[in-house]
C-alpha cells in the first residue's frame, strides 16, 4: 500500500557535490555530481579523464551562496570550455592530502 505524503519538502535542500581533479597539463576541472556520489560518471566528462589519469580528485559539498557557480560547472563541459573553474568564479589551490584541487 502506497502513502502519498503530499508535496512537501522532505529532502531539500538536496546537496551538491562539486567533484574537483587537474588535468595531465595542471589545468584544474570539476563536475557536480548532485544527491549522491557514486563512482560511474560518464567516459566523455574531462573529469572522468583527469581522474582516471591522476588517480586522485576532491569533492567538496556546495552550499547556498554558490548555487550559481555549481551550476555552471555542471553545465558547461571542460572538453570544450577553457578555464571552466575560473569563468564560474572559483579560485583553486592544491588538495593537502591528493593531487586535485580544492
Amino acid at each position: 500500500m502506497r502513502k502519498n505524503f503530499g508535496a512537501k519538502p522532505y529532502t531539500y535542500p538536496q546537496p551538491v557535490f562539486i567533484l574537483a581533479s587537474y588535468g595531465e597539463d595542471g589545468t584544474p576541472d570539476a563536475m557536480n555530481a548532485a544527491s549522491e556520489v557514486t563512482m560511474c560518471i560518464s567516459a566523455r566528462h574531462k573529469s572522468t579523464e583527469n581522474i582516471l589519469k591522476k588517480k586522485a580528485f576532491t569533492i567538496s559539498m556546495a552550499d547556498a551562496a554558490h548555487v550559481k557557480e555549481c551550476d555552471y560547472v555542471g553545465l558547461a563541459s571542460a572538453n570544450d570550455t577553457l578555464d571552466k573553474l575560473a569563468k564560474a568564479g572559483f579560485t583553486v589551490s592544491k588538495a593537502e592530502f591528493v593531487d586535485a584541487p580544492v
